[in-house]
């Protein structure tokens, strides 16, 4: 009953939000941008790495899971939150905290909504697409590579779509890494914030390195 009421509370529904998004970041964002890097060294070591994980597909599936899980509990509780945090202000009655926060902090729910679209777009055009085949090293294997460009090249309205919401991602990220460290309580403070500054390089550092793959497969 205690830990119930915990995660009802307002600090157990941020916990919950911080968590399930590291959750996110760390075993999804992370490897995924690792793995796709591989695409700018070209066909064989990008489809190479595309193999080796389909050989792991009980460990993908039980990421994928894990990730949809997270997803779930993320969205919930970002919702709650805002909604808990607009009746605060509207008692308090003041806008001064409002224009304290940075624009990335304003436009959370709004960015959390477009990765969210973003994830099903991305799903549609990769996961669920169909795959032609190559042999790599005399094994017959998915072109995982040849469906990138495919996907890409002599299409400028997908391009601009993923690298538009490429922005979004970098909006959120650069919040919402340095957001969860203040939950679990970490001091952040208001100006000068080393943490603040870490958290944007890592935020658009890895939405630049998101958005170049299509920019590339598209100008091949």
């Amino acid at each position: 009953m205690n830990v119930k009421l915990t995660l009802l509370s307002s600090i157990g529904q941020k916990l919950l939000l911080a968590t399930s998004g590291l959750i996110m970041f760390l075993l999804f964002l992370i490897p995924h941008m690792g793995g796709n890097v591989l695409f700018l060294f070209g066909p064989d070591l990008f489809n190479s790495y595309a193999h080796h994980l389909h050989q792991l597909v009980p460990i993908v599936i039980g990421i994928e899971i894990l990730m949809l899980a997270s997803i779930s509990i993320h969205m919930i509780m970002a919702f709650r939150v805002v909604l808990a945090n607009r009746k605060a202000a509207d008692k308090r009655h003041s806008q001064k905290s409002s224009k304290e926060r940075s624009l990335a902090a304003k436009l959370m729910p709004v960015s959390g909504i477009m990765i969210f679209i973003f994830i099903a777009k991305h799903l549609a055009d990769f996961k669920f697409y169909e795959k032609t085949k190559t042999t790599l090293h005399g094994v017959e294997t998915y072109d995982v590579y040849a469906m990138v460009l495919g996907r890409f090249q002599d299409d400028p309205v997908h391009l601009a779509f993923y690298v538009g919401f490429m922005i979004a991602v970098g909006l959120h990220l650069s919040h919402a890494l340095q957001s969860s460290l203040q939950t679990y309580g970490l001091y952040v403070p208001r100006e000068g914030s080393k943490i603040k500054q870490v958290s944007a390089i890592v935020g658009w550092g890895m939405a630049a390195t998101f958005a170049v793959i299509p920019i590339m497969a598209f100008i091949k």
